[in-house]
Formats: C-alpha cells, sequence, structure tokens
C-alpha cells in the first residue's frame, strides 16, 4: 500500500472509532435517563446516521436490547389508572359515533349531489337531442 491509501484507510477507521464510542457513549446516557430508545434516537444523540447503526454487528443488537427491555418494563400509564382508562374509553365511543354520523351526514350528501348530476346530464342530453333534430332555432 502506498501512503495516501494507508492514510486514507488509518483515517476511515479512526472516524469509525469515533463513532462506535459516541454509540455506546450515547447507550449509557440512555440507559441512565429511562427515556424511550430506538435506533434513530441513539444514532441521533451519538451524531452517526441510523445506517452505521443498522450495518453494525455489535452495536445494532445493543441498541435492540435495550429498547426491548425498555418497551417490556415501561410501566403504561393510560392503562395504569382505571380513570385514564373509562376515559379514554369514553373518548373513543364518542369520537367512532361522531364519525358514523358524520360519515352517514356524507353519504347522504353524495347521493343528492348524484341525483343531481344524473338529472343535468339528462337535461344537456334532451338539449342535445333537439339541437340536433332542429327544433332550437
Amino acid at each position: 500500500m502506498n501512503r495516501s491509501t494507508e492514510a486514507l484507510a488509518t483515517a476511515a477507521r479512526q472516524r469509525r472509532e469515533r463513532a462506535e464510542s459516541a454509540v455506546e457513549k450515547a447507550l449509557r446516557e440512555a440507559r441512565k435517563t429511562r427515556t424511550p430508545v430506538s435506533v434513530t434516537s441513539i444514532a441521533k444523540a451519538a451524531g452517526v446516521s441510523t445506517d452505521f447503526i443498522y450495518r453494525h454487528p455489535v452495536l445494532r443488537p445493543q441498541v435492540e436490547a435495550l429498547r426491548r427491555a425498555r418497551r417490556d418494563t415501561a410501566p403504561d400509564e393510560a392503562t395504569g389508572h382505571p380513570d385514564a382508562e373509562a376515559a379514554s374509553s369514553t373518548l373513543v365511543r364518542r369520537l367512532t359515533q361522531q364519525l358514523a354520523t358524520e360519515r352517514r351526514k356524507h353519504h347522504e350528501d353524495v347521493a343528492q349531489l348524484q341525483a343531481a348530476l344524473a338529472a343535468a346530464h339528462g337535461e344537456l342530453l334532451a338539449l342535445r337531442r333537439q339541437l340536433q333534430s332542429g327544433f332550437i332555432s
């Protein structure tokens, strides 16, 4: 290898090592803070691309393991409180009813518009036939 090739290889190795240490540092910080973990959040915190983490044979499993552990142990605030569960259920029912009402109204409006369009087409056809037969001057 010539000098320039060796210099490029050394620079690439150093850049990869800096990126690896930045990701490891971001993982340590994520373990401390208990915030939700994803490849994107770790990559952003480390200042690397998500592709770097996805392609790394050691770092990707670490990120995925932390993400799984965080997901499995994270308390679900909405289902943990009975009032929150009831409120969520009521909200969903009310919104579903509103959506059904709006949908019915829109179907009725579309049916009226289609009937009006059919009537207009019929009138146009009648006028065209009168024009062709010479009844309109």
